[in-house]
């Protein structure tokens, strides 16, 4: 899903893949298999429908197929967040989007719970400047219980989006979340990748989980703990909510959310000492909210879909949708040489057979109890697939002795292991992020069940 990422140096297996390119660029006229019809099944394209009018898989259509089973419009978180938001200049969601979700487009002149700093007016001295430069390294650092007289800058912009974040209360009451995959209708190219699809809730919701946030830790400040409490409640379902989205950014994105609300929370239990009736409410509140994100589940299916959409796209070469691919640094690039040199010499099922196989090696792994030895097991395979394409300027021999299904085998598993190690490149990040989060909210936990059974311990 569409990330707009800037990498400040070359991955060091495309260098290498340059320069395997350098060698085999007259030695790539192999097996005209671009011409292959792709095999539709679970071994290949894993979904086997919906298909497209040109027999291709509708992977967009089939993701929304299964992420929308039991979802309604009145169940729907997202229907009601879709009035919070800010309309977006540089992406107007389409109307296939507020078609999906059973909606009609909410009004652009609506109001909307703003970005806290963008709320501030711009200073006109530098004092002014200097105040302003305090105030957004509040708004960024850790939470912590405020007054109004301390920034009313802040206070005078949660004040005057009460009634957006009115909406997201209102819409904490849902409980599923349904944001569809958008890829046609967007541009000239349709349809796009689906790395290129985009979700305007991993954008946006998190802007209205820090608003809300914010003003529960100056109704903390306040000593209103009663308002306090229901803000932080709100923002720790609705990070539970974006973590039921398809991809893994969506479950990225529900960790920080968490991980901040975590801190919130740690504040409010430090400053309302909680008696133990108080206590046991809380845990059983924080105890019933929706399960947390399943990072093995992302991958299993948006992520792996894009993986073989991204090859299927790279297979059809058409510039514009190749272009869209760079929306993870360097695919599209990876892309672009493989058709110029390589172009006749892939097995496209094969290595969609061999994709999957990698995808099932990673969900094998993030599915493991043990999170010791499923990140040793992600970090494993992530080192294979950069060994191979380290190792592939040995194709230059294998090719010079055995031309033809020997070359196009080593080039199929190569290009399968040059894209996988792209898409799974932060796994690292998406585990320890998850981890961190797992140990903040069980301490969380444990400091409830203290408070909650202080009066057994003689401590009440």
């Amino acid at each position: 899903m569409i990330q707009f990422k800037i990498s400040k140096h070359w991955r060091p297996v495309f260098l290498t893949l340059l320069a395997v390119i350098a060698l085999l660029v007259r030695d790539a006229d192999g097996d005209d298999s671009t011409k292959s019809r792709i095999k539709i099944d679970r071994e290949t394209t894993f979904l086997t429908g919906p298909l497209r009018t040109d027999g291709t898989v509708d992977y967009a259509a089939g993701i929304n197929a299964r992420m929308k089973q039991g979802v309604t419009p009145e169940n729907n978180v997202c229907v009601l967040l879709c009035e919070a938001m800010q309309p977006l200049e540089a992406w107007d969601m389409p109307p296939e989007y507020f078609k999906e979700i059973g909606r009609t487009p909410p009004p652009k002149d609506r109001s909307y719970v703003r970005y806290l700093a963008a709320g501030i007016a711009d200073p006109t001295s530098d004092t002014a400047k200097q105040r302003l430069y305090l105030v957004h390294d509040f708004i960024q650092g850790d939470p912590r219980p405020w007054k109004r007289s301390e920034f009313p800058e802040v206070a005078k912009v949660l004040d005057g989006d009460a009634e957006p974040l009115r909406i997201v209360l209102e819409a904490t009451e849902r409980d599923q979340f349904y944001s569809p995959v958008i890829t046609r209708g967007l541009d000239e190219v349709d349809p796009l990748p689906l790395v290129a699809a985009m979700d305007p809730m991993t954008t946006q919701l998190p802007y209205l989980v820090h608003s809300l946030r914010f003003r529960a830790i100056l109704n903390l400040g306040e000593s209103n703990h009663e308002a306090a409490w229901e803000d932080l409640l709100a923002c720790f379902k609705l990070a539970r909510l974006l973590g039921m989205g398809a991809s893994k950014i969506h479950a990225q994105r529900s960790y920080m959310l968490e991980e901040r609300n975590c801190s919130a929370m740690e504040a409010f239990i430090r400053t309302t000492d909680p008696s133990q009736s108080r206590a046991k409410h809380y845990l059983r509140a924080l105890q019933s909210l929706p399960s947390r994100a399943r990072l093995s589940e992302k991958v299993d299916w948006f992520e792996r879909c894009a993986y073989l959409d991204s090859l299927l796209v790279i297979r059809a070469n058409q510039e514009e949708a190749i272009d869209y691919l760079d929306c993870e640094p360097g695919l599209a690039a990876a892309g672009k040489m493989v058709n110029l040199f390589w172009k006749d010499a892939i097995d496209w099922n094969e290595t969609l057979r061999i994709g999957n196989r990698y995808y099932d090696r990673l969900v094998a792994s993030l599915e493991k109890t043990d999170l010791t030895q499923r990140r040793e097991e992600a970090t494993l395979l992530q080192q294979e697939l950069k060994s191979l394409a380290e190792r592939a300027i040995g194709i230059r021999g294998t090719d010079e002795t055995a031309k033809g299904r020997a070359a196009t085998e080593s080039k199929s598993k190569l290009l399968a292991a040059i894209i996988a190690e792209n898409l799974m490149s932060d796994i690292d990040k998406c585990l320890a992020s998850e981890v961190r989060v797992r140990r903040r909210f069980s301490n969380l936990e444990t400091a409830l069940t203290v408070a909650a059974n202080r009066k057994d311990w003689g401590e009440e």
